[in-house]
C-alpha cells in the first residue's frame, strides 16, 4: 500500500506517545513509500509505521488516535484536517476490528477465574459471614413481621393453593399448654409463635421471628406427646440461635441483606423466593447437632425425657430411611441412626416418674386438631 503521489509534500503536527512514558512529544508526520514516517522538527525520523497496519484507536470527529497495529503501545494523535483526509482515503481499513489474541485469552481466562474465585468467597465465606453478624441487627418487630409473612408464603407453596392452619378448640389450648411449658424454660429471643399445617408431610420448620410450623403428618406419627415435645425443643433451639434468620440472609443474597435489614421482606415477590430458598436449603450439619443438644437441654431443664425423641427417630428411619423429608430438611440433618443414639445417651429420665407433657385428653386434642 503506497501513498498518491499528491502527499508526497504533505506534513502535519502530532504528538507521539511511545509506549513506554506517559508523556506526549511533538512530532511532524509525513507520508513515505508505504509508510507513515514520524520525525522531529530538526527532520529526524523517529519511527516509520507501515500505513497497512495502521489502526484508529478513535479520538471523536475531526481526529484521529492511530496505533502501528492493535498490539502496540505506541499511539499517534493527530488533529489536522488535511492530513486526517489523507490517511482516511489512504488507509480504508483503519477501524478493523480488534482481533482476539493468544495473548488476549490468556488475559480473559485469568480474569475469568479470578472472577469466579471471587464469586466463591462471597457466596461460600462472605455471605454466611454477613448472614451471621447481620442477623442479630435486624430489629426485633421487624424480625417478627418478616417471619409471619414468610409462613403464610412457606404454607401456601406446599399447599399448592390456600392454606389451612388448624387452631382453636380442645387441639389449639393443648398446643399452647405444650408451647408455654417448653417456652418458659427456653431462652428464645423472640416470643414463639406455634401453628400446625394441615399438610400430611412429617416435618416441623422454624422460620424467622419466632415462627414454628407443625405439620398434621408429624401429629399423627408422633408416639407420644413427649416424642412431639422433643422435636418442638428442637425447633426451639433453631429460634434461640437465629438460625432461621441467618439461613434467610443468606439465601436472600448480599443485596438480599440489606434489603432485608431495611425492612424490604413483605412484597410477594421476595417472600415467595425466600419461602422456597428455605425449603430447598437446610441448615448445616453443626447447626442442626446443636439443635438437637439445646432440645436435649430443654427437656431435661422441664422434666422431660428425651428417649421418646429417640424412639421416634428410629421409627422414622425404619419407615423412610435416612433420605426421607421427614426431619431431614433435605439431608442436612445428620443421621437419623446417629441422632437417636445421642438423645437416648442425653436421657436424664430413665425409669423414673415425670409430669406428662401433656395430659392424655389434651394429647388426643392435639393430634386431632385438624379434623
Amino acid at each position: 500500500m503506497a501513498a498518491p503521489v499528491k502527499y508526497d509534500l504533505l506534513e502535519a503536527p502530532g504528538r507521539y506517545f511511545d509506549g513506554r512514558t506517559a508523556a506526549a512529544r511533538d512530532v511532524v508526520v509525513k507520508f513515505g513509500d508505504a509508510s507513515l514516517i514520524l520525525m522531529t522538527h530538526e527532520d529526524m525520523p523517529i519511527t516509520h509505521w507501515s500505513l497497512a497496519g495502521l489502526r484508529d484507536l478513535g479520538a471523536g470527529a475531526g481526529a484521529l488516535s492511530l496505533t502501528p497495529d492493535y498490539e502496540s503501545d505506541e499511539r499517534l494523535v493527530l488533529d489536522d484536517p488535511d492530513m486526517v483526509a489523507a490517511i482516511r482515503q489512504v488507509c480504508p481499513a483503519l477501524g478493523l476490528p480488534r482481533p482476539v489474541s493468544r495473548s488476549r485469552w490468556r488475559r480473559a481466562i485469568v480474569w475469568a477465574a479470578a472472577a469466579l474465585g471471587s464469586v466463591y468467597v462471597i457466596v461460600f465465606h462472605l455471605a454466611p459471614a454477613l448472614s451471621d453478624r447481620m442477623a442479630a441487627l435486624i430489629p426485633p418487630e421487624a424480625e417478627i413481621a418478616m417471619g409471619e409473612e414468610m409462613a403464610t408464603q412457606f404454607a401456601m407453596i406446599l399447599s399448592k393453593g390456600e392454606p389451612r392452619f388448624c387452631a382453636g378448640g380442645a387441639g389449639g389450648r393443648a398446643l399452647a399448654t405444650l408451647t408455654a411449658r417448653l417456652e418458659g424454660a427456653a431462652d428464645a429471643h423472640l416470643p414463639l409463635t406455634v401453628r400446625v399445617l394441615d399438610h400430611p408431610m412429617v416435618n416441623a420448620f422454624a422460620l424467622p421471628g419466632g415462627q414454628i410450623i407443625l405439620f398434621r403428618g408429624l401429629l399423627r406419627n408422633a408416639d407420644s406427646p413427649e416424642a412431639l415435645a422433643g422435636v418442638l425443643a428442637h425447633e426451639i433451639g433453631h429460634v434461640a440461635a437465629r438460625d432461621p434468620t441467618r439461613l434467610t440472609l443468606r439465601s436472600a443474597g448480599t443485596a438480599g441483606m440489606i434489603g432485608l435489614l431495611l425492612g424490604d421482606f413483605t412484597g410477594a415477590t421476595v417472600t415467595v423466593a425466600l419461602s422456597e430458598a428455605l425449603l430447598r436449603s437446610g441448615y448445616q450439619r453443626e447447626a442442626e447437632a446443636a439443635a438437637d443438644d439445646y432440645a436435649a437441654k430443654l427437656l431435661a431443664a422441664e422434666g422431660l425425657p428425651t428417649a421418646p425423641l429417640a424412639g421416634f427417630f428410629r421409627k422414622l428411619k425404619g419407615e423412610k430411611g435416612d433420605g426421607a423429608p421427614a426431619l431431614s430438611h433435605l439431608s442436612s440433618h445428620p443421621d437419623l441412626d446417629g441422632r437417636a443414639a445421642e438423645m437416648r445417651a442425653a436421657d436424664t429420665i430413665g425409669d423414673a416418674p415425670y409430669e406428662p407433657a401433656l395430659s392424655d385428653q389434651d394429647w388426643v386434642a392435639l393430634r386431632n386438631i385438624c379434623r
